[in-house]
């Protein structure tokens, strides 16, 4: 039987990267967006959602699960940021939950959905260096990494919830600095590949180069 990885937010670069990776390596893959896509097959479904209502997750998961099954790799990929410049107290209020639906609620809800339904479920955030970064014209965006590294985390120390893993992953250039645009897709993949064939929980905050 075929695993089946869960990519929540399917862009141009890690996304899509992503499910080629995935497809490459025998996986069944259902990529998730706003936009509807005609390209199926008998390895690749699209779904759409809304992420920023975290309400639209678990249908996400029920359609899967009656097309093939349960996933065993979910990666979230989805975000929302507001531009807060040179205010950070700037956001609506409404802009602010939309962005902090998208960038931790939603991600919460999928890896709580999925470890529900697969105690062996390895859930991979494409988180950035904002978890420790300040930057006011990212603070929406800032709040919602840095909240969803805080669970991740929490989520990986707690043994009970083993054998499943959970990893945030932060892209860096190659000097080591913060890389919020640029991302390179094909090395998001590589290391989510890898952490999907991992049995071990690791270090749950990757920062890596590329």
């Amino acid at each position: 039987m075929s695993e089946i990885a869960l990519i929540l937010g399917s862009g141009s670069r890690v996304g899509e990267s992503t499910a080629r990776k995935f497809l490459e390596a025998g996986f069944k893959v259902a990529t998730v967006s706003r936009t509807p896509r005609a390209s199926q097959s008998e390895k690749h479904v699209h779904l759409t959602a809304d992420l920023t209502n975290p309400a639209s997750v678990d249908p996400v998961f029920n359609q899967l699960q009656q097309q093939w099954g349960v996933p065993t790799v979910v990666i979230y990929n989805a975000y929302g940021g507001f531009v807060t410049d040179p205010n950070p107290l700037a956001a609506p209020l409404e802009e602010f939950a939309k962005t902090l639906n998208a960038n931790t609620l939603s991600a919460y809800a999928a890896a709580s959905i999925a470890y529900a339904r697969n105690k062996g479920v390895t859930f991979i955030y494409t988180g950035n260096a904002l978890n420790t970064v300040l930057d006011p014209k990212l603070t929406t965006l800032g709040v919602g990494k840095a909240a969803s590294c805080k669970w991740i985390q929490e989520a990986a120390a707690a043994q009970q919830l083993r054998p499943a893993t959970f990893y945030y992953c932060d892209q860096r250039t190659p000097e080591g600095l913060p890389c919020y645009t640029g991302l390179s897709g094909e090395a998001h993949a590589d290391l989510y590949l890898d952490l999907a064939r991992r049995e071990e929980q690791g270090d749950p905050v990757i920062i890596f180069r590329a």
